[in-house]
């Protein structure tokens, strides 16, 4: 690999010149920090002067400035010799690059350095592509995007997506989030991308240390300690590390995701080596044996490049990447869901609080994603909102958003008008949401009012909107004479009125209509208990009390059916985990199990009144049970949320309040008392009655006027009396009555004033924090009845029974399927999926336009506001800035300022000489073949660098200090001092008579006899020429068009061995009326001296060759010979050329050619002769 190497100028003296100089001519980039000082400073101010300006008087002025006392030891000669390199220096302009140090951009010398490269290779023809690829990754290792935007990924080059599949590798492990958006700006491809799975290996090869990639390395680690066949050691000892596959991950992701969902990544045979040392430092390193085919064909139907980049990016808890890939998938809104339910369980599993915090704040801005393109779809189509919601997402494991929501735990979600408006039609049935309850109660009872319009369902509804929708259309077509209904398909079948037997099918199917029953049937079941209880509880079991227990029988079976359907696949631990968490289920659990343990004792003698003390208890039990009822109700069920938050409050503060209790009632209790043995009198006095005080009951043992001997039992015999307290010889008590009554006002004190008003605080302060979070836990909730009613059998307890037992008969029995509602879980057609997420996907487009306009909106209310507010500060801070900028501006402004002048100048002289000529040309017939219009200078890409009227002025090449294939180096011509007009006394060109290489000298009357008609080259004699004054040479361009439409110019090259490189066939003649030998083929020769004559002559003329002398020079004629394709000499050249192994090649004819600047333009020149661009 080419190392990139740029030369930074930093003061310097003549001998910094001459490495710039020599750099420059290698093809290394510069870059002058102007202000360094000498020789840097020099090349900075006249580095924007064409260079007419840049004479030798000029850099005399600057030497002076710049380089002090030192400038007096610099003698004549050698300032020509510099101002011949510098303006040569200034030539190239493609290799330099001027800094101008100040505040604003000191701490941009990184990306001048980077401007630098690129402006080189812009302008380099042979490096290609591989020197953009160089280029780029440099940008990408500095994190330059702003340079890469406006150098690199410009219209001139047009950019293959597997072109920049390795930027994108780079960009993404290196975490460099705004490259990965201009490359994907710039036409990389995911898909292609992440089809080989290999990059997807490296990606994960690539993680950061994450709790992620932690618990891959312990599920490896589990994996291989099973198989026994990959020991973990540590990295000291072996090198050898255990197989790590994107089975693993899939597996991991399943974990953090749920069980109900299924694997992301099929099994896979491709392994990687995953290395993990003791210190639990982890890497990935691909094996190689491993395969690196890309995913099957079925799976990768099935696969999703955003999904796959997203859910890299989220594992790693990388929001900037995770943002740009979330914008890519096609599934947005499960992907957002699944990242918060993801991005929470690590959170939970972590051990690093702070790391858990962003996990958490990350989760909570993925569920605010979800909520805004749900809110922009339901706001759009309610219908097909709630297809998103229930739809299997074949991307996201086959599960839905609405379940990913709800194991994510996202309120905020499930609480969303569409999702409660989902929830309320699933709790209706096919009953309409329209429908009042009252209507609902009266058809329980007296059904056959279901065949007449007392109830609406959906299917009317439907009906109702497919009618409408045909009288609008059938209005359209009346006013407008159009014929819409030529596409309408006619009524469907499947909406046809219902029947009355479906009627009542649908009316008591409906889970609103179960819950009404089982209301109805708990409240019945509750006032049985109590008659059983309170009237009917018999020594032998009455009929009322037979029927009570075949009731809870009924019970029972419903919660083991509950326990037991797992529609969702979560698997019977997670399902029995959750039933345990709920709080409800608890109750009924511990109902039935005191029910059952209370009829155990009611059947025995012995236990028959422990047994009813049970049932008693029991009763109190399934009245608390009632209160699940009004979840259901929007006004009670938040209310009910607050008690059991209150509940926990109370929990706490009973624990605090104990201490104060068990501290006054022991003391009081051994002051008052001596040596009681009775365990219920010392539990009474101890705890029970100080718990009494606070409630005001006040005890009268603690003082003497109130004591009563009657009362109490001196000894402690009687068993329905306390003890009496320590009496003297009056039969009174002898504890210190001041003492008594000082610990019960302290008691008082801080049990029911302090303590009892931290319990209404506590309350108030839940009370106020749960109010506002009420309504969207009650929505949350309300899922898991409308879900529990929805999948319970229709008849209620007692009646279920009958269901349970044909549900047993069903799927245990004749082991028949279960039937899979569609009302949580639906899958939708290929066609129907397709279109469903096009429509997500530009309904998320809409939501991040809408979030971008209010983010702008945001910042210029912001500014507004504090104009307002503040407006002298504005002002202030205004005139501040310009100053500053202003004074900042002094140092560099007078340089740049006649720089601009200079070229304002330079342009309006040539303006003015161009509208002469055309007043010339005007007044003269036929001028447009006798005069040559001048060419108008324009500036160059970069704003450091101007370009004189036209570089080729003077002859540049046959300036040039060192003469090819000679040690010989000319004397320095500056650009003033080229024409032969011009005085130039200190002019003393080389003439090397006795040299044994190509430089001849001859004698100085022959010499004089011939001038090099271009000006002065700094060398004498002939040089490598073969005699003096012209030497005559003609260049062929054969042409040819590749087709027959004649849209492709190309022409002939032929390798050139002496350069090593291609060039147009010709050679040296002796006269013009010769055809020259062509380059290194004879053949080619014969064939094109029989087309000379019907060649067109494009240029003939003197041409700057690095040969010529000041008395030998070239001369060239450019002659174009277009051949027709049908013609045999083309079928000939044809020939050789495919016999030529590439010594003759045909190319087109674009500024691309990579020839010598004379064939160059000559070659543009052929160009607009055939009318083609170049």
């Amino acid at each position: 690999m080419t190392i990139p190497v740029v030369c930074v100028v930093l003061d310097g003296g003549p001998g910094t010149l001459n490495t710039i100089y020599n750099a420059m001519l290698n093809g290394t980039p510069c870059v002058i920090l102007e202000g360094s000082g000498r020789i840097a400073d020099v090349i900075a101010q006249v580095a924007g002067l064409p260079l007419t300006r840049v004479t030798i008087a000029l850099i005399h002025q600057l030497m002076k400035k710049f380089f002090g006392q030192e400038y007096e030891n610099f003698p004549d000669l050698k300032i020509i010799e510099w101002t011949k390199k510098i303006q040569d220096i200034i030539r190239m302009s493609h290799l330099l690059t001027i800094f101008r140090i100040s505040e604003d951009n000191h701490g941009d010398v990184d990306v001048a350095i980077l401007q630098a490269l690129l402006k080189a290779s812009r302008s380099s023809e042979s490096l290609g592509i591989t020197c953009w690829k160089r280029q780029l990754e440099l940008a990408i290792a500095w994190n330059r995007v702003d340079i890469a935007e406006t150098e690199i990924f410009t219209e001139e080059r047009q950019w293959k997506s597997s072109d920049l599949h390795w930027a994108m590798l780079s960009a993404l492990v290196g975490n460099k989030p705004r490259f990965v958006s201009l490359l994907l700006e710039n036409g990389v491809s995911l898909r292609d991308f992440l089809q080989d799975e290999a990059n997807l290996y490296k990606l994960y090869k690539g993680l950061p240390s994450c709790i992620f990639l932690r618990k891959l390395a312990k599920r490896v680690q589990s994996c291989c300690s099973k198989r026994k066949a990959f020991p973990i050691k540590s990295r000291a000892h072996s090198e050898q590390g255990e197989m790590i596959s994107m089975t693993h991950v899939s597996d991991e992701v399943r974990h953090l995701l749920g069980s109900y969902t299924q694997a992301l990544y099929p099994p896979s045979k491709k392994t990687n080596h995953f290395n993990m040392s003791m210190e639990t430092s982890v890497s990935l390193s691909q094996s190689p044996t491993s395969s690196q085919a890309p995913l099957r064909e079925d799976v990768a139907a099935q696969r999703d490049p955003g999904r796959d980049l997203f859910l890299w990016a989220v594992v790693q808890n990388n929001k900037e990447l995770a943002e740009i890939a979330w914008e890519q998938c096609r599934d947005c809104m499960s992907a957002a869901l699944a990242a918060s339910k993801i991005l929470k369980t690590m959170a939970e599993e972590g051990s690093d609080a702070d790391e858990a915090e962003d996990m958490q704040e990350l989760a909570n801005h993925y569920e605010k994603h979800a909520i805004g393109v749900f809110s922009e779809c339901h706001n759009s189509d309610e219908e097909r909102a709630q297809k998103l919601l229930v739809r299997a997402s074949p991307f996201w494991g086959r599960t839905t958003c609405l379940r990913l929501a709800l194991e994510a735990d996202n309120k905020s979600f499930i609480s969303q008008s569409g999702v409660q408006a989902l929830l309320t039609q699933i709790w209706c049935g096919e009953l309409s949401v329209v429908n009042p309850v009252w209507r609902v109660l009266i058809c329980m009872v007296f059904f056959p009012l279901i065949c007449t319009d007392f109830l609406v369902f959906r299917r009317d509804e439907v009906i109702q909107r497919d009618a409408a929708k045909n009288e609008e259309i059938k209005t359209v077509e009346t006013v407008t004479g159009s014929t819409i209904r030529t596409n309408y398909l006619g009524p469907d079948p499947s909406r046809e009125p219902l029947h009355s037997w479906s009627k009542l099918v649908y009316l008591y199917s409906s889970p609103q209509v179960k819950f009404y029953w089982n209301i109805v049937s708990y409240f019945a079941f509750l006032f049985l208990f109590a008659v059983v209880l309170m009237i009917d509880f018999q020594a032998t079991p009455s009929a009322g009390e037979l029927l009570l227990y075949i009731w809870l029988l009924s019970l029972v079976c419903e919660e083991v059916r509950q326990l037991f359907y797992d529609p969702d696949g979560f698997g019977f631990r997670k399902k029995a985990r959750i039933y345990i968490n709920d709080l409800w289920n608890i109750l009924d659990v511990l109902s039935i199990l005191l029910f059952v343990i209370g009829l155990a004792f009611r059947l025995t003698t012995e236990l028959f009144y422990a047994g009813k003390i049970l049932l008693c208890i029991d009763f109190v039990v399934f009245c608390l049970r009632l209160m699940a009822i009004f979840t259901i109700s929007r006004t009670l069920g938040p209310k009910i949320i607050i008690v059991r938050r209150m509940m926990m409050d109370m929990f706490f503060f009973m624990f605090l309040l104990s201490i104060w209790v068990v501290a006054y009632g022991v003391a009081k209790q051994g002051i008052l008392i001596q040596n009681d043995n009775r365990l219920e009198w010392i539990v009474r006095g101890a705890i029970y009655e100080p718990y009494l005080i606070i409630f005001g009951n006040f005890p009268s043992n603690i003082d003497y006027a109130a004591f009563d001997i009657n009362s109490c039992s001196i000894n402690g015999t009687d068993p329905l009396k306390p003890k009496c307290p320590v009496l003297n010889e009056n039969q009174t008590p002898v504890f210190p009555e001041w003492l008594t009554i000082i610990m019960l006002c302290i008691y008082l004190l801080f049990a029911n004033i302090l303590l009892l008003n931290l319990l209404i605080a506590i309350f108030n302060f839940t009370f106020q924090q749960v109010q506002d979070n009420t309504d969207r836990i009650w929505k949350f909730q309300r899922y898991e009845l409308i879900k529990e009613y929805h999948s319970r059998p229709a008849a209620p307890p007692p009646f279920i029974i009958f269901s349970h037992l044909y549900l047993f008969i069903r799927n245990m029995v004749i082991c028949k399927p279960p039937i899979i509602s569609k009302e949580f879980k639906r899958e939708l057609p290929q066609m129907e999926e397709e279109e469903l997420l096009s429509w997500e996907a530009l309904m998320k487009d809409r939501y991040l336009l809408s979030t971008q306009q209010e983010q702008s909106q945001s910042m210029e209310r912001h500014i507004l506001e504090t104009a307002q507010k503040h407006p002298h500060c504005v002002c202030f801070l205004r005139v501040t800035t310009i100053t500053d900028r202003l004074e900042r501006g002094d140092e560099t402004s007078s340089a740049a300022m006649v720089q601009r002048l200079a070229r304002l100048e330079e342009q309006v002289v040539q303006s003015a000489k161009a509208l002469q000529w055309i007043m010339d040309s005007l007044k003269r017939p036929g001028f447009a073949a006798k005069e040559t219009q001048p060419t108008l200078t324009t500036t160059d890409e970069s704003p450091d660098i101007y370009t004189s009227e036209k570089e080729d002025r003077f002859h540049v090449n046959a300036r040039q200090f060192h003469y090819p294939n000679s040690n010989v180096a000319r004397f320095p011509v500056p650009e003033e001092k080229v024409p032969w007009e011009v005085s130039f006394s200190s002019y003393n060109p080389a003439c090397p008579e006795d040299s044994e290489d190509h430089v001849d000298g001859s004698e100085s009357e022959a010499l004089d006899n011939y001038r090099n008609p271009a000006g002065r080259t700094g060398i004498r004699g002939r040089g490598a020429l073969s005699h003096l004054g012209p030497n005559l040479n003609v260049d062929f361009v054969l042409t040819r068009w590749r087709d027959c439409d004649g849209s492709v110019l190309e022409y002939l090259v032929v390798r050139d061995e002496s350069q090593e490189s291609m060039a147009l066939p010709g050679g040296t003649v002796q006269s013009a009326d010769h055809t020259p030998l062509i380059r290194t083929c004879m053949k080619l020769y014969e064939e094109v001296n029989a087309k000379v004559s019907e060649g067109t002559k494009v240029f003939e003329g003197y041409v700057d060759d690095c040969r010529n002398t000041d008395n030998a020079w070239v001369e060239t004629t450019v002659l174009n010979i277009h051949l027709d394709r049908t013609s045999q000499v083309m079928k000939d050249i044809d020939s050789m050329v495919a016999s030529s192994h590439g010594a003759l090649q045909w190319r087109e004819v674009s500024g691309k050619t990579r020839l010598s600047s004379n064939q160059r333009d000559s070659l543009r020149k052929v160009a607009e002769l055939h009318n083609r661009k170049f």
